[in-house]
């Protein structure tokens, strides 16, 4: 969803939400929140018998932003996208000339541009989880943020909280001012979700050893690699076993790790294609293999490493 305009944005998510998808992660620097927003309001009112709480709707603050007055700013803004979505009447769907089989239709708007009645009920509440995005400014200005988010939970606008591109010295001393908090009577919050770039050529074992004695989930983006490998050799070898294509195989190594992969596409194709994913397995083997120890990020960008 990374930096899609609002109305691409709409119609790749909601195809997602129709194809089986329940996790949306977005971010204020995407500036699409509303697009995400407008689609997911839109899919439950076309489904009424799916809660608002089956879906689980990421968003965070922007690494440009430094601290606690700016992180409390960035949550209301955000929180406004939630609760006041896009009308969808001024924004086109493009919608698919063919559905994924097994999916109920019957509520997909058959002109492309979807009149909908505007209601108290379109916004989706509440944030499900907030992230910080990367461990930029100081160490004062990152738990500053910190702070803010707590506070934004405690007043039930957020429901779990976590980071984004931290590396295990910025995982620590979050630790640390969380124990603070805490000594002090003040909530500290807790770590629930670390989100990164992870797949078979980006292990990160410092960080999953870190998450998994603090009992954090760990989100993994970038999965495939940006397509970057395939005909990686291995990653040849279990596509001829399984039938299944590259990003497939990527996205069940994922799962198979006990990772939430976070694919990317905005084809929706694709997006049907990486959801495949659950009629077959990696053997033990193959995910040993896949898990290579190696460090070559795909995105060129890896705050996990910043010193500041």
């Amino acid at each position: 969803m990374t930096g899609s305009p609002a109305s691409k944005t709409t119609a790749t998510t909601l195809h997602a939400l129709q194809t089986g998808y329940r996790h949306i992660d977005t971010a204020g620097v995407y500036r699409n929140e509303h697009g995400v927003v407008a689609a997911t309001s839109q899919f439950l009112a076309l489904n009424p018998t799916i809660p608002r709480s089956s879906l689980f709707i990421s968003t965070k603050f922007a690494p440009h932003l430094k601290g606690y007055k700016a992180a409390t700013n960035a949550i209301a803004q955000s929180l406004s996208h939630f609760r006041n979505p896009l009308r969808l009447d001024d924004v086109r769907l493009g919608m698919p000339a063919t559905r994924p089989n097994g999916v109920d239709n019957s509520g997909w708007p058959k002109d492309p541009v979807f009149k909908a009645p505007r209601t108290e009920d379109d916004g989706l509440g509440y944030i499900d989880l907030y992230l910080i995005h990367a461990p930029s400014g100081t160490l004062e200005e990152r738990n500053g943020a910190w702070k803010a988010m707590v506070e934004a939970q405690q007043r039930g606008e957020i429901k779990h909280l976590g980071v984004s591109n931290y590396g295990v010295r910025h995982l620590r001393e979050l630790v640390e001012f969380i124990a603070e908090e805490e000594k002090e009577g003040r909530p500290g919050g807790r770590i629930e979700v670390w989100q990164g770039e992870i797949h078979p050529w980006l292990s990160r074992h410092d960080v999953r050893a870190f998450c998994e004695e603090f009992g954090i989930v760990i989100q993994a983006y970038s999965p495939l690699v940006r397509g970057q490998k395939w005909g990686d050799p291995l990653l040849k070898e279990i596509v001829e076993r399984t039938g299944k294509t590259e990003a497939q195989v990527l996205v069940r190594w994922s799962l198979q790790m006990g990772f939430v992969p976070l694919p990317k596409s905005e084809r929706n194709e694709r997006i049907t294609e990486n959801a495949e994913v659950f009629d077959f397995e990696l053997t033990e083997e193959e995910v040993k293999r896949l898990d290579t120890g190696k460090y070559e990020p795909c995105t060129q960008w890896d705050p996990t490493v910043w010193t500041q």
